[in-house]
C-alpha cells in the first residue's frame, strides 16, 4: 500500500488511537479528523497534541496551554510553544527559551508542571512513557527517566507512539522510522511534518499543506536502510544544552602556546650570543694595519 492522500489543509497533526487525527491549519483553526471529513473545532492554536486516549491539549500564539474536556476547552496555567499527549497521565512540552517540563499525573485542575533538565525545541512523549526530542542543533535523544541518551541521527522533527513507534522527519524531510537501532527512510514521500498512532498508522502533511496516511500491512516493505544516519550508537548527556565548543579556551590555549615558542626562542638565542662571546677567532693579517692607517 502507498501514501494515500487525504483531502484538506493541514500545517501540524498529531494521532493517537486508530484514525484519531486533530490538525491546525495556516488560519490556527483546529480540526478533528471524522473518517470522511474534517470536523472545525472551535479556537485556535498552533499546536496539538492527542493521546492514545483522546486527551487533546493545545497551545496557542500567546503560548497559552488548553485541555479539551470534550466540549469546550480549559485553561491550563503556564506556557509553552509546543505540546505531546501519550495519554491523560503523560503531557509534556516545551516553552519559548527551549526549557522542557511535564505535567505531573496530566492532571489539568490540579497537576503542576515539572521542568526537566536539557533544551528542546520538539519533544514527543508516549502512552507507555516513552519520551524522544529533538534540539535547535538537530540532535536525537531518549529519555531514560533520569537522562537524556543521545541518539545517532539528525532531526528537525520527532513522534512517538510507543517504545517501538518513533518517527521523525529530516532536514531534506524525509521520513525515518527508528527500529532495532537503526533510522530507515520512506520511499516516495517528502514530508514536513509526521506523526504515528499506537496502532502504526502515519499521517503527515508535505510542504504544500497537503495531508496523507500510510497504514502499514504484512505485505508492504516500504523501508529502506539510510546512508544519512551512520553513527547509531546511543552516548549518554546529563543535560541536552550539548556544548559546542569554547572559543574561549581555545584562544588560552593558543597564547599559552605562542608564549612557550618565544620563551624557547629566546633562550636558544641567548645561548648562542653567549657562546659567541667566549670564544676567540684568530687575526685576520691585513686588516688591523688597513684600520690604523
Amino acid at each position: 500500500m502507498s501514501w494515500k492522500k487525504i483531502d484538506g489543509i493541514l500545517t501540524q497533526l498529531a494521532v493517537g488511537r486508530d484514525n484519531n487525527v486533530w490538525g491546525i491549519n495556516f488560519k490556527n483553526e483546529i480540526f478533528q479528523y471524522t473518517g470522511q471529513t474534517w470536523r472545525n473545532i472551535e479556537g485556535l492554536a498552533v499546536n496539538v497534541g492527542v493521546g492514545a486516549d483522546g486527551t487533546v491539549w493545545v497551545v496557542n500564539r500567546f503560548d497559552q496551554i488548553y485541555a479539551w474536556n470534550g466540549i469546550g476547552w480549559t485553561n491550563v496555567p503556564g506556557a509553552l510553544v509546543q505540546i505531546s499527549v501519550g495519554d491523560k497521565s503523560q503531557v509534556w512540552g516545551v516553552n519559548r527559551a527551549d526549557n522542557i517540563y511535564y505535567r505531573t499525573n496530566g492532571d489539568v485542575l490540579n497537576g503542576t508542571w515539572v521542568q526537566v533538565p536539557g533544551l528542546l525545541i520538539n519533544v514527543s512523549v508516549a502512552s507507555d512513557g516513552t519520551v524522544w526530542g529533538v534540539n535547535r542543533n538537530r540532535d536525537i535523544y531518549k529519555w531514560n527517566g533520569k537522562d537524556w541518551i543521545q541518539i545517532g541521527g539528525k532531526l528537525k522533527q520527532i513522534y512517538t507512539s510507543s517504545e517501538s513507534s518513533v518517527v521523525g522527519i529530516d532536514i531534506n524531510n524525509n521520513v525515518l522510522q527508528y527500529k532495532d537501532g537503526q533510522w530507515l527512510q520512506y520511499k516516495d514521500i517528502k514530508l514536513e511534518n509526521v506523526a504515528i498512532s499506537i496502532d502504526n498508522n502515519l499521517w503527515g502533511i508535505n510542504s504544500m499543506e497537503e495531508i496523507y496516511m500510510f497504514q502499514p500491512n504484512s505485505t508492504t516493505t516500504p523501508l529502506t536502510p539510510t546512508s544519512s544516519f551512520l553513527s547509531t550508537s546511543p552516548t549518554t548527556s546529563s543535560t541536552v544544552n550539548i556544548n559546542q565548543g569554547n572559543p574561549a579556551g581555545a584562544i588560552i590555549g593558543l597564547s599559552v602556546g605562542l608564549g612557550l615558542a618565544l620563551i624557547i626562542c629566546g633562550a636558544i638565542i641567548l645561548f648562542i650570543i653567549r657562546h659567541y662571546k667566549k670564544t676567540k677567532f684568530p687575526e685576520v693579517s691585513g686588516i688591523s694595519e688597513v684600520v690604523r692607517q
